[in-house]
């Protein structure tokens, strides 16, 4: 009996080995490709034309790696419309997609009318997981594009004037630095830091003019200039842009002088033969040095430098004079691009004869 018992657990062990080693795993059922749902669908509303965003899935809801360009079908719902079809695209998986929606008359005249959009991506068959998040917009009309926009240099930083249109409207500033291979920027050469791209904005009444003082000379800056309306329409906070601005570019070179120094004092010093000059400093932040001006009271002659290159300090020892004589003192200010201020108020000062 125990010899029957033991070679019917000897049969069931093999037959569970059998059936754990060598046997086809159970048949899983083909991938849908249903593409992941859009979950950062974004829309921008400027003049005419709304621009859509998204990032496209890298995989399909089953988590199959999707291969080959996908379907996109995009629409847009106006109030409490239907959503109608605004196109029909393909993208491949994992990359940035972006589309421009032009809009009929309809919708870009009159009164604001909320918006919104959504992307459904579809397998072969047809069918999708589900829409993307809303991105709401607004219809109507749009502000007035900003025209006649122009940029000049000044020593403050660069003036843009465009030609105004009476109203309320933000305006917004694109500013994008231009720098030649290896050229410095200007976090390089003032000390203070400036994005490539920045967005600057005006608010209040348009004035039709901004300064942007941010620009450091001796670089190249472009400029588009758009007016924006801020609204709110069923809860959602929106902005309508204009169409943008002709796109303005300017090589703001500086060509402007520091300010003239002030508060020039002169005392002699007999006992060292000199006589030591002293200003207020300036303040600007290009500021390279001073030159120092001087003159004989008894003769015609013209003044002459007398400071040597490279003279930062807001002081300077004249051990060049002689006993006896009367001079008269100037100083001016000068920058890295070897822009000079004009010179100071003279002051004067002799060195009497050492006892």
């Amino acid at each position: 009996m125990n010899v029957a018992l033991r070679a019917a657990a000897l049969f069931m062990l093999s037959l569970l080995m059998m059936t754990g080693c060598g046997t086809p795993a159970a048949p899983q059922p083909p991938s849908l490709k249903l593409p992941q749902p859009v979950v950062d669908l974004r829309a921008i509303r400027s003049g005419n034309q709304v621009s859509l965003t998204w990032t496209m899935p890298k995989r399909a809801t089953d988590n199959v790696i999707l291969k080959g360009d996908q379907e996109a079908h995009v629409c847009r719902r106006v109030e409490t419309g239907p959503c109608e079809t605004a196109a029909d695209l393909h993208f491949p998986p994992e990359t940035p997609a972006h589309f421009v929606d032009h809009l009929p008359a309809t919708l870009t005249s009159g009164p604001p009318k909320l918006m919104a959009y959504i992307v459904e991506l579809r397998n072969p068959a047809g069918h999708n997981a589900g829409p993307s998040n809303p991105a709401w917009t607004a219809g109507g009309a749009a502000p007035p594009q900003v025209e006649g926009l122009t940029a000049t240099a000044q020593a403050e930083g660069v003036l843009l004037r465009w030609r105004t249109a009476g109203g309320n409207e933000l305006v917004r500033i694109h500013r994008t630095l231009l720098t030649a291979p290896g050229a410095p920027k200007p976090s390089e050469t003032s000390g203070s830091p400036a994005p490539e791209e920045q967005t600057l904005e005006v608010t209040g009444k348009d004035h039709g003019q901004a300064l942007d003082r941010d620009a450091a000379l001796d670089h190249t800056w472009q400029y588009v200039v758009q007016r924006v309306v801020e609204l709110t329409l069923e809860g959602h906070a929106l902005e309508v842009f204009s169409a943008p601005s002709d796109t303005v570019t300017i090589n703001a070179r500086d060509v402007f002088p520091p300010r003239t120094p002030t508060a020039l004092q002169a005392i002699a010093d007999p006992q060292a033969r000199a006589i030591d000059l002293s200003w207020a400093p300036n303040t600007e932040p290009d500021l390279a040095g001073y030159i120092i001006y001087r003159r004989d009271t008894a003769t015609s002659t013209p003044a002459v430098r007398v400071s040597p290159p490279g003279e930062a300090a807001p002081s300077f020892r004249d051990a060049s004079v002689l006993y006896g004589h009367r001079y008269a003192y100037s100083v001016s200010a000068v920058d890295r691009d070897g822009n000079e201020s004009p010179r100071s108020a003279e002051t004067e000062e002799s060195l009497p004869q050492r006892q």
